[in-house]
Parts: C-alpha cells; structure tokens; sequence
C-alpha cells in the first residue's frame, strides 16, 4: 500500500479501519510520522520561499542603505548613546504602521536622555523608542512591550558595520536559505509530532464514541485509530498555518478527528481483537 492511499484510506475507508487489528502499531505511527515529515516539509517550503529573499544581498542593501549613514549607537556598561542631537527620529513612510490601527509617525526615535513615561512614549508616535537602557515596542491599541537593555554586552552599531554584516550574509545567501530550511522543517515537524500527546486524551474521546456504537476496542486500539483519524485535522493545521490564519484550536483539531472517527467506525459488529 503506497503512503498516498494510506492517506486516502485514512480519510475515509471504513473497510481500512476494521482491519487496522491486522496491523502493529508501529505501522500506524510510520504513517503518522511520514504524514508529519511531508506536511513539515510542503510548510518548511513556503516560507523558506517567503523568506529567503531577506537574505539576498539586494534586498540586505536596501535595509542597510536605509540605515542613517551618520548614526552611530554604541552600548557600553549596559548604557546606549548616540552621536546625534536628541531625541533622534527616523520617519517611516506616510502612514507608516506594522499594524493598521496603530497609524505611527515614526519608525524608530532614540532618547538616551531622559527616563521612560507613558506620556512621552505616546508622545513620540512611534513603533520603537530606544532609551539609554531600554527599548519599547509598540503593540497597537495602546499596548506596548517594554524590554531592559541593561544586560546586553558592549557593542557600536553604524551603517560601515552594517555593510559588513550585509557582505558578508549576501555572500551565504544560499547555505542560510538551506539552513532556514531545515530549522523551519524540524520545528514543524515537532509541531505536529507533539500532537501525539494530544492523541493520548483523544484515544480516550474515540473510546467513549466506540463503545456508543457497540464496537468492542481497547485503549491502544482507539490510539492506533487516532493516528490516522488525524489526517484530516493535520492537513487543515498545515494550509491554515502557511495561508496565515495560525494554527487550529485543541476543540477544532480534536472535533475533526472525531468527526471522522464517527464516519468511518461502523456500528454493524466490527470488532478489533
């Protein structure tokens, strides 16, 4: 049986499920991780394809080039300062916001001079204020994060740096786009096998709808049963996290596997032994 149709059959073949008695258990969890395994590497691609181009050397020029080539921020001790006049803006675009409700002037303003207030925060309209050992983001609807610098190490920060961190990153545009690659289809793939542990509690779900259809099953049966039954789920999980919309709720994922559950365990005698 090639994986495909074991994927079909895991979607919906009743005849599939009743014989899964035939089968050990490690044949359900080889489907469940070659499941996981492709879905982490159709995810890993797109946006390994999104986020490559960061990396490119024409894209890292532009960022850098929007860098003020007469700013220079240096930290020592845990303390930030600058060697421009303060407080030192720099405007994004008009209407320039990372979120549509925020609407700030401002991308970034530097003021090392004076303590953090709220009221001088809001004042600034800006999506970042760098203070002399703080920084403060921006989260929209009046919300912001505030983050203590006091304990980063000694560094200087300017636009003749930044060229070379960018030279050197365009030149290894490839082997980091393979590297973002693989970070990307390992912490998928944990993404997905961590729904083993959701499984445990779903075994017991698909026990208490099985004995309602008077299908005699124990525990490890029903679990075997939800490897598969989470085709389904998997798949939506996967398209909604690449589309954008973000992962599916605990309530959704287990409903979906129940649902398929329900349709595919027939209550006319089948029997796993």
């Amino acid at each position: 049986m090639n994986f495909l149709q074991k994927i079909k059959n895991s979607i919906y073949n009743p005849a599939f499920y009743a014989n899964l008695k035939e089968q050990k258990l490690s044949f359900s969890f080889r489907y469940f991780f070659s499941l996981a395994g492709l879905l982490a590497l159709i995810a890993a691609f797109v946006f390994g394809v999104e986020m490559s181009p960061l990396f490119s050397g024409e894209n890292l020029k532009k960022l850098v080039d929007y860098y003020p080539k007469e700013l220079n921020i240096e930290v020592k001790g845990g303390t930030i300062s600058t060697n421009v006049s303060e407080p030192y803006i720099i405007k994004g675009p008009t209407g320039f916001s990372s979120r549509e409700e925020s609407r700030s002037e401002n991308i970034i303003v530097i003021d090392t001079k004076n303590d953090f207030t709220v009221e001088a925060f809001r004042a600034h309209a800006t999506e970042v204020l760098l203070g002399k050992n703080f920084v403060v983001v921006s989260k929209g609807r009046g919300q912001f994060e505030f983050s203590d610098l006091s304990g980063i190490p000694d560094f200087n920060l300017n636009q003749e740096r930044l060229i070379g961190f960018a030279s050197v990153i365009g030149e290894h545009h490839l082997a980091l786009s393979l590297l973002l690659f693989v970070i990307l289809f390992f912490s998928f793939f944990g993404l997905f096998t961590l729904k083993l542990f959701i499984l445990l509690f779903l075994a017991v779900l698909i026990l208490c709808v099985v004995k309602l259809k008077k299908v005699l099953l124990n525990y490890k049966q029903c679990y075997q049963i939800a490897l598969h039954a989470v085709t389904i789920p998997l798949i939506f999980e996967t398209f909604f996290i690449v589309s954008g919309v973000g992962a599916l709720s605990l309530f959704i994922f287990i409903l979906i596997a129940l649902i398929v559950v329900s349709v595919n365990i027939k209550s006319s005698g089948v029997v796993l032994s």
